[in-house]
């Protein structure tokens, strides 16, 4: 059986790599398909040559990144590191939950420093040379600290939450698990502009003005209430722009990107809200939070079922089922799982971005919609050709020229 596990779990890496290099490849390939016409304003002959550098960049940098990582896993298992540091947790101490949290911010610790190493060059050497970097490093310091501070507190938080689940109400581990993390993911949903985005970015009101009046109209028009609009500071560190909605209930509010207000005009800021308001009034956000929860109950049983089998853990020099190597195990298993998963969420995303363009144009302008989509794509650098398979597996939101041929198609 053990030999069982052990060829599974190294074939299953291997085919995950494989395939996500293979995908990969099939969309930078697609790099050099003819522009429709469609979308051939966006960008100008020096853009678009600037757009293919930028693209092979990120290509190369991401093949480089995946090679590593996955190479890295391999050996971690191999040379049996996560025995070595469940002996340093189990010396460290004598508390079960503890030695779970230990094992994990351990594992935690070595992909964290490949992450510094690799964000920096992101950020100060791609993202600097295609224009898009605005931040300092003190700023991006400070980040990493913040990110690492909320990460044991949080993280370690629920690690050690659900490590005790595991070891002291194991029969209901399932139920209790479940529970803990839908009520997780409703507070953030709730609170998550409120009490994280502020620890990063600074957010203001919206300030008296034209736009302020004519977005509280078209809410009012299409029987919206916005509680709270608000301006972040995206620009202390990239150039890139969006907007979102947060929240439900009474909780709710914009938050518009500053370069957002810089770059668009004012209908086409008022294009980009109907399109989100009409997230809201298709009720996406509830579909997808019902989506999270199923996907949770999956996550869990699965889990549950991997937990059962002690093979997973002692193939890999362990003496008895180990907890937290299940964890990090888990996603391996996982990974072609998720696969038909993210075909259909993909799909779904999709469908609902269809209706929120179309809430957008009956509600506001085409024309707007359309010229806003643009600018989204011109500052972001987005990919106008990307193969229909990634598109299926990856994209959230439909291609730009997608998305344009639907606006043009709906009665305004």
């Amino acid at each position: 059986m053990e030999t069982t596990v052990l060829v599974l779990v190294y074939a299953l890496i291997i085919i995950t790599f494989v395939f996500e290099v293979w995908l990969a490849i099939l969309n930078y390939q697609n790099r050099n398909a003819k522009i429709p016409d469609v979308v051939s304003d966006i960008y100008n002959e020096e853009e678009y040559k600037k757009w293919l550098d930028y693209n092979m960049t990120n290509f190369r940098f991401g093949m480089i990144l995946k090679s590593i990582n996955t190479i890295l896993f391999l050996a971690l298992l191999s040379f049996k590191f996560f025995p070595s540091i469940n002996n340093v947790a189990v010396n460290s101490s004598g508390n079960d939950e503890l030695q779970v949290v230990i094992f994990m911010g351990l594992y935690f610790a070595v992909g964290f420093v490949i992450g510094l190493f690799t964000s920096y060059y992101d950020k100060f050497v791609i993202e600097e040379k295609f224009g898009f970097n605005k931040s300092t490093k003190k700023t991006f310091v400070l980040d990493k600290i913040k990110s690492l501070l909320l990460t044991i507190i949080f993280g370690g938080g629920l690690i050690y939450g659900i490590s005790a689940l595991y070891h002291n109400v194991s029969s209901m581990f399932f139920i209790y698990t479940y529970i803990s993390l839908i009520a997780i993911v409703l507070f953030v949903n709730l609170f998550y502009v409120k009490l994280i985005v502020p620890i990063f970015n600074k957010l203001r009101p919206l300030e008296d003005s034209e736009l302020k009046t004519r977005i509280e109209e078209l809410a009012k028009s299409v029987g919206y209430e916005i509680n709270k609009i608000s301006i972040i500071d995206a620009s202390k560190r990239s150039t890139k722009l969006n907007a979102y909605f947060s929240g439900f209930g009474k909780f709710k509010q914009v938050v518009l990107y500053d370069t957002l207000m810089e770059k668009m005009s004012d209908d086409e800021i008022l294009a980009v809200l109907a399109h989100e308001i009409g997230h809201s009034k298709y009720k996406h956000t509830l579909f997808n939070l019902f989506q999270t929860f199923i996907m949770l109950s999956l996550y869990i049983g699965a889990l549950v079922l991997m937990l059962e089998i002690p093979e997973v853990s002692t193939a890999f020099g362990f003496e008895e089922t180990n907890f937290g190597f299940s964890l990090i195990l888990f996603s391996v298993f996982m990974s072609p799982l998720m696969i038909p998963v993210q075909l259909i969420t993909s799909y779904f995303s999709r469908k609902h971005e269809y209706q929120a363009d179309e809430f957008a144009v009956q509600n506001h302008k085409k024309e707007s919609m359309e010229t806003a989509l643009k600018v989204l794509g011109k500052e972001n650098f987005v990919n106008l050709t990307p193969h229909p398979l990634y598109v299926k597996l990856t994209y959230s939101h439909p291609p730009m020229v997608e998305r344009i041929n639907a606006i043009r198609k709906v009665k305004d």
